[in-house]
């Protein structure tokens, strides 16, 4: 915000070289850039003002930090002895349908003003800090804002129908005409203010075109509102409409404060555009503002801030601050003014002291301590697996955690978390899973020209609470998602080596099962096992064509989605060391004739105990199904590896193994041997 020095020195005696001054604003939390602009009678800062601090948007409240910082004393505009006439509720009035969007309007009429130009002394401080003069009135009420940091606006008043004012909320299909000539369609939850008939202001942004001040204007009626900052913000970028007004209330207005904004307007008014002002003021507040107290203890103060700041020291500061200090015992108590909403715990009052009364004057310690201490188990688990899938050719993403209403769908989601629609149109949705969110990123690097993509995040999901839990939060824990346009081998080959970093001896089973989101016979239910013990882990398969079109994508990826948590509760198992192999081992390969039902599941479970102690190793080598076969049958061959720990084995010895596997195939699973 730009601001005038000679404007400050109207309220506060300033005895400081500019530098200095601006040393001091940066030092009680009000940055100053540190080149400043100079015109021929006058010095311009730049202060940086923190969203909390909306009071210093405005000289006065910048002269106010200046005097608490210095001592110097306040000087406020004089608003007694305002010559007024007649009664203004007898001329106009207010009526407003939406208290909690407008909790308090005000209203002042002016009659017989002469619109012209400004005097040269407000064309120069409005020019000095960014604004451009327009007319005597108008001018006024920029003039009041950048001194109170309290939006105002003038009406023609005899433009307005039934010459009184509505706060509403718009209707859908009203339009209104702004004074900067942009046409703008409402909705109806924008904040509008409105004459008997139509819009005249959109509320706290900008005013309408039909109901501006001009050189015909004699009649002006003043307009000091306070209005729901969200509303306001949400409306001035819906409309792309922002303005002085808008950008202080959507950080809050002084809702007493806002009266004598209004006073001081039409005292300068009456000054510079003549006229006559009617007594008394249309005010509508729903609740008139209380003041909280909120105490701060003495002790704490100077343990928190480091340094023993006296007691009457903090109270003379918190005095100065106008926050009407009084002690209470170990505390001092203070009531809350209604330019400071920023001031509501104990810790607020510290910091004010500590800005203060210089915290710079905190000594600064020759050391700083860390306490180091190692990564959780949770954490050593989430790098642990990352190496594991980093080696196998899988970059991590980090994506964000809501997902479009649409994604959900395709995945079969129902009943998940979302944003009120009002606030947030898409990707209101809380994911149930992380794939959507990695098929987006598929997508980015696919129309980058990247389609050998694999990728996978360790993230929070957010599915229902289970029928009969009685909480309305979702069940969330961290899942695994793979993403890759290699073959499901690839997945599966990825997720058992992350498995197996944690227990060598953990097993993980497929069985086939279609699945939202996922192509028709190419899904499959994964099962951890470990330990004799068997655990829902998750699910795999190849993406269905519907989901590959909705992103955009010219391939099917395969992708797994599984329950990281799943493998921390199985444990860690000891890894014990164990010399290479000596002695050779025998593979055989085995083709067996099954039923198409029978999986390899069934399979290994009935090979591996009929193999014996010799088995170092079973593995998959491929499937076939055709005329050999039979209808309804395919042949799977299994690759058993055998291996002594001392001595060399024969072949009698691993012939006989293969004859028991073969009886037990036959047996468990009604398996011919293939010739």
């Amino acid at each position: 915000m730009k601001v005038s020095l000679n404007w400050l020195t109207d309220y506060v005696d300033i005895a400081l070289p500019a530098a200095e001054l601006a040393a001091l604003l940066t030092r009680i939390g009000l940055e100053v850039e540190p080149v400043f602009d100079q015109t021929d009678s006058d010095l311009i800062f730049e202060v940086e003002v923190t969203s909390n601090r909306p009071d210093c948007l405005g000289h006065i409240g910048l002269a106010r930090e200046i005097a608490a910082a210095t001592g110097a004393a306040l000087k406020l505009p004089d608003l007694d002895n305002v010559p007024a006439t007649g009664d203004v509720r007898e001329h106009t009035g207010v009526e407003v349908l939406d208290p909690v969007f407008c909790p308090r309007y005000t209203a002042r009429l002016l009659r017989g003003v002469k619109v012209g130009p400004s005097p040269a002394w407000m064309v120069e401080r409005l020019e000095a800090v960014g604004l451009r003069s327009i007319n005597n009135v108008v001018d006024v009420t920029n003039y009041v804002l950048m001194e109170y940091s309290q939006p105002l606006h003038a009406f023609d008043f005899d433009t307005l129908h039934g010459r009184r004012i509505v706060v509403r909320r718009a209707r859908d299909g009203e339009f209104i005409t702004a004074i900067d000539g942009s046409k703008h369609e409402l909705r109806d939850w924008m904040g509008i203010i409105a004459d008997a008939d139509r819009p005249v202001a959109v509320a706290g942004v900008m005013g309408g075109l039909d109901t501006e001040v001009s050189e015909k204007t004699t009649n002006v009626l003043i307009e000091a509102a306070q209005f729901d900052p969200l509303v306001n913000r949400r409306t001035s970028r819906a409309l792309n409409l922002m303005s002085d007004a808008s950008y202080r209330f959507e950080r809050g207005i002084d809702p007493v404060g806002l009266e004598r904004a209004s006073m001081r307007a039409c005292r300068l008014i009456l000054e510079l555009a003549g006229g006559r002002l009617l007594d008394g003021i249309v005010d509508v507040w729903a609740a008139p503002y209380k003041a909280p107290v909120v105490a701060m203890r003495t002790a704490r103060c100077s343990a928190l801030l480091g340094i023993d700041v006296p007691v009457a020291d903090q109270t003379a500061i918190l005095d100065a601050l106008h926050l009407a200090p009084r002690r209470s015992g170990k505390s001092i108590k203070c009531t809350i003014p209604p330019h400071r909403p920023d001031l509501t715990r104990e810790v607020d009052l510290i910091e004010e002291v500590g800005r203060i009364y210089g915290l710079d004057r905190i000594p600064i310690g020759g050391s700083v301590t860390h306490e180091v201490k190692p990564p959780s188990a949770t954490e050593s688990a989430r790098r642990e697996a990352g190496a594991v899938l980093n080696a196998a050719g899988y970059f991590e993403a980090i994506t964000a955690t809501f997902i479009d209403a649409a994604e959900a769908e395709l995945f079969g989601w129902t009943g998940s978390l979302a944003v009120d629609p009002r606030l947030r149109k898409t990707n209101g949705v809380l994911r149930q899973g992380i794939l959507p969110n990695l098929l987006r990123s598929w997508k980015v690097n696919q129309d980058a020209g990247n389609e050998d993509v694999r990728l996978f995040e360790l993230a929070a999901v957010f599915p229902p609470a289970p029928a009969g839990d009685g909480g309305t939060l979702p069940a969330e824990y961290v899942q695994l998602a793979l993403l890759t346009g290699g073959a499901l081998t690839d997945v599966r080959g990825a997720l058992e080596a992350v498995v197996g970093r944690f227990d060598p001896r953990a097993a993980l089973a497929a069985e086939a099962a279609d699945a939202a989101g996922f192509a028709p016979g190419e899904a499959a239910k994964l099962t951890l096992v470990t330990g004799g013990r068997r655990q829902e882990f998750g699910v795999m398969g190849r993406l269905d064509a519907k989901v590959a079109d909705h992103y955009g994508l010219t391939t099917q990826p395969a992708g797994a989605m599984v329950h990281f948590e799943a493998l921390l509760a199985m444990g860690r198992a000891t890894r014990t060391y164990a010399p290479l192999p000596r002695f050779p081992a025998i593979r055989r390969d085995l083709s067996v004739v099954v039923d198409e039902p029978v999986t390899w599941e069934r399979l290994t479970a009935a090979a591996v105990p009929a193999a014996g102690e010799l088995l170092a190793g079973i593995d998959y080598v491929g499937a076939y199904r055709g005329k050999q076969a039979g209808g309804g049958r395919k042949s799977v061959t299994l690759r058993l590896v055998f291996r002594h720990g001392d001595r060399t084995l024969t072949h009698e010895e691993v012939d006989a193994a293969i004859e028991g596997v073969v009886a037990a195939l036959k047996g468990a699973c009604g398996a011919e041997l293939r010739t």
